[in-house]
């Protein structure tokens, strides 16, 4: 029998798991659900994340593929036996040639800045000015590349410029949600721990641009993984298993 393709939405916890990329004796995402599947199916499954978040790191819409010689009904996918913290938001047959990584065509981001919140980060009683930090965010407009973002990888080409980004605030709280078709190591992160600096005043908003156009690897602030969380993976309409 051919093999057949299925795709999988999740959400998860970051503090539940270290990272999503599965590691000898640790709990992470790909872990947990390959587990899962083993049981359901009785063989073991190799299961293909479409980002490979970082320890702590949260998600709302992660996606991901298999590929099995068998037809499964999405049924029992939606109710694996997941550990806490990890739920299958949807469950979908998907195209031979659907790849949750290769085939996404964007990611969307979301870092939250808040006081009292395990999924945000506190900057402390300091007042930050964010006005200061989206006219740094608009400097970013024209750019080719955030070459200067990524924290230091091998192998990879320079991240690609951001195609939406908003940074809305209110009384103590501010959210910075950033979509590019591609992101690099701790880009978001790196992005995040400099937007709060600018907004602390401890750097200008014309730091950000000369930072995103240098070819040297990443060394300012990085801010805490736990802000960050996954919102949504972006395929184009005929391959996107869950329309």
């Amino acid at each position: 029998m051919e093999r057949r393709t299925y795709a999988l939405r999740l959400a998860y916890d970051g503090a539940a798991f270290r990272g999503w990329q599965r590691q000898p004796g640790l709990p992470t995402v790909q872990q947990a659900l390959e587990d899962a599947l083993a049981a359901l199916l009785g063989e073991r499954v190799q299961v293909v994340g479409a980002a490979r978040t970082d320890a702590g790191v949260h998600a709302e819409g992660q996606v991901v593929s298999f590929a099995v010689r068998r037809a499964l009904s999405p049924s029992p996918l939606r109710e694996l036996g997941l550990p806490g913290g990890l739920r299958i938001l949807a469950a979908a047959p998907a195209r031979p040639a659907f790849h949750a990584r290769s085939s996404a065509a964007g990611k969307r981001y979301r870092y939250r800045f808040a006081a009292g919140s395990p999924l945000s980060w506190d900057l402390g009683p300091a007042t930050p000015d964010w006005g200061r930090a989206r006219a740094a965010l608009a400097g970013l407009g024209g750019l080719p590349h955030l070459a200067g973002l990524a924290s230091p990888a091998r192998g990879r080409t320079p991240a690609p410029p951001l195609e939406e980004w908003s940074l809305v605030n209110g009384p103590g709280t501010a959210e910075l949600t950033v979509r590019a078709r591609a992101f690099r190591k701790h880009q978001i992160r790196n992005l995040a721990g400099h937007l709060a600096a600018v907004a602390l005043g401890l750097a200008t908003p014309e730091s950000l641009g000369q930072l995103a156009r240098s070819l040297r690897p990443w060394r300012g602030a990085t801010a805490p993984a736990h802000g960050l969380t996954l919102v949504e993976v972006l395929y184009p309409p005929e391959l996107d298993p869950f329309r």
